[in-house]
């Protein structure tokens, strides 16, 4: 009776631990439960046809998709000719996957959807499998750049009066430079035949036409200027501001007749570029403008004082020194 059950436990032995040594040869050693790296963009999960690995998310899972991917390991007879490894899968509850290699190949891809987040996986076959993944959320990334204040300055847009000249009369000739040098004016933007028209007493200021480079965050307004009224209208056009929904911008340059006559209309163009402190605006040229007038009336040209240099030699020179 011993000598039975002795030899039947030899068989047991014989028949099992070579399996077992086989299965623990099937699953990667120390590797047996993986927490992949949220940092990582694709994750890496080795898979094998001898075992059958989990795959649990954070959330729900929405969606999965993936060439080589199947429900059913029948549809492996579809996939002969395939080179993608072919991958059984299911979703087996709301956030847990159980996959399995039915046919080896190259890496299979998929995307998992989930509440929150999606998800890259790379199923590559193996001889070593991954028994159990744990999938993290995605690291968060920081979005923040810090400025410094020197870069701060070197963004803002350098006004420059002479660009400011050129930029304008570059506008005004448009339709004889374009055929000619049709890159001229790469990038730019242009609408034609409007009629913004803002009212100020017997002031009728109409803008018919606005150019934009968005390269130098530059738009010019080209307007036309009537007086309707009975009198003379002496203003400095330097203070003349463009309006666009509840904001206003004080203008660059502005080339306009300081005295417009009675019944009198006059051509007026009004350059802007940039936003308050010399930042990029972007403003969009299919908006409403408007152009607002400054109140009638020219400010003084004030002097700067005199150094006790300058003073002493026209003292000298009233001297007759």
């Amino acid at each position: 009776m011993n000598s039975r059950i002795s030899s039947w436990l030899r068989l047991l032995l014989v028949c099992v631990f070579p399996a077992a040594l086989k299965v623990s040869a099937q699953v990667q050693p120390g590797r047996e439960l993986v927490r992949l790296d949220p940092k990582n963009l694709v994750h890496d999960i080795a898979i094998n046809s001898n075992v059958a690995t989990t795959i649990t998310f954070p959330e729900k899972i929405s969606l999965l998709t993936g060439y080589g991917l199947v429900t059913d390991p029948a549809q492996v007879n579809q996939m002969t000719a395939t080179k993608v490894g072919v991958v059984h899968y299911e979703n087996v509850i709301g956030d847990t996957l159980v996959v399995r290699l039915i046919k080896t190949g190259e890496p299979c891809h998929a995307t998992v959807r989930t509440t929150r987040n999606i998800y890259l996986l790379r199923f590559t076959p193996a001889d070593e499998a991954n028994l159990a993944v744990i999938v993290s959320p995605p690291a968060p990334t920081n979005s923040t750049v810090e400025v410094t204040q020197d870069k701060v300055v070197e963004s803002r847009i350098q006004y420059n009066a002479e660009e400011l000249v050129g930029m304008l009369s570059k506008v005004r000739n448009r339709k004889a430079l374009e055929p000619l040098n049709p890159g001229l004016f790469t990038g730019w933007q242009e609408r034609n035949g409007l009629m913004m028209t803002s009212t100020a007493k017997d002031l009728v200021t109409t803008i018919y036409e606005i150019q934009r480079s968005p390269a130098k965050d530059l738009t010019v307004f080209r307007c036309w200027l009537t007086n309707n009224g009975a009198k003379e209208f002496d203003f400095d056009p330097a203070g003349t501001k463009v309006r666009v929904g509840s904001r206003s911008y004080d203008c660059q340059l502005v080339d306009c007749a300081n005295t417009i006559a009675p019944g009198q209309r006059v051509a007026m163009d009004v350059v802007l570029q940039g936003g308050p402190g010399g930042s990029r605006e972007g403003l969009s040229i299919n908006q409403d403008f408007r152009i607002e007038l400054p109140e009638p009336g020219r400010q003084p040209v004030l002097l700067p004082p005199l150094s006790s240099a300058d003073a002493a030699e026209l003292d000298a020179a009233a001297d007759g020194k």
